[in-house]
């Protein structure tokens, strides 16, 4: 004799499907996503990027090397290089401090660091979008949020675009180093809440992240147990009916 279920059996029943099928479908990329999260979080970011085994400091430029005859080599020098900024020809000087400085090519004045005048025009000139024009010009000095980080001191131009787009132009070589805008800056949020790290954007081995991801998998891998171990129960309740 078939016994009535009561709302709340079939309301559990019910939920127990849903459970069941949803872990079907999504446990195991969620399972996936848990445990390389797990090894990321793990994993130390210099070793990752081999710093631990590769040198990455610049080689320097020999002292007979042929340089301008108005630039002395003091052993310091990386890199002499005849390039172009804002349209002109100029020689860039990079140095074994990371610092570089632009001259002029046949008198070797130093160009370096370059106006506001000068950023905007090479932010104008970096453009590609529909047509717009630059809303500001202002010097970086210190990190900017997560926007901008360095080298310093730079230029950061902003365009009256609708997505608000900034660039950031070193004021000593003026190269573009980053382009920043309201899409950026929401990839960049939601990055944060991915890796869990809502300052800084760039730890990707925190413990929060390595706890929290060790949980999900433990739950996972739960689920899919708890899953296999109703599968019986549900047939033998059947055979008794």
């Amino acid at each position: 004799m078939l016994v009535p279920r009561s709302r709340k059996q079939r309301l559990h029943i019910l939920g127990s499907r849903l459970h069941k099928w949803l872990a079907a479908c999504v446990g195991i990329q969620v399972l996936l996503w848990m445990g390389s999260g797990a090894i990321m979080s793990w994993l130390k970011i210099e070793h990752v990027r081999s710093e631990h085994v590769i040198a990455r400091t610049p080689e320097v430029l020999p002292a007979d090397a042929p340089l301008p005859s108005w630039l002395a080599n003091d052993g310091a020098l990386v890199s002499v290089t005849t390039r172009a900024v804002n349209g002109r020809s100029v020689i860039e000087v990079r140095s074994r401090d990371g610092t570089a400085a632009l001259h002029d090519p046949v008198s070797g004045r130093r160009l370096s660091p370059l106006s506001a005048r000068t950023a905007s025009e090479i932010a104008q000139g970096a453009w590609k979008g529909a047509p717009t024009g630059v809303q500001g010009v202002s010097i970086v000095r210190a990190p900017v949020g997560t926007e901008y980080a360095g080298p310093f001191p730079a230029w950061q131009v902003t365009f009256a675009d609708p997505d608000r787009t900034r660039l950031y132009i070193n004021a000593s070589s003026g190269a573009v180093l980053a382009a920043r805008s309201d899409t950026w800056r929401f990839f960049d949020f939601v990055w944060g809440l991915h890796i869990m790290d809502w300052t800084l954007r760039d730890r990707i081995n925190s413990w929060w992240l390595f706890v929290f991801a060790l949980g999900g998998t433990g739950i996972a891998l739960s689920g899919f147990v708890l899953l296999a171990n109703r599968f019986p129960r549900l047939r033998w309740a059947r055979r008794k009916r």
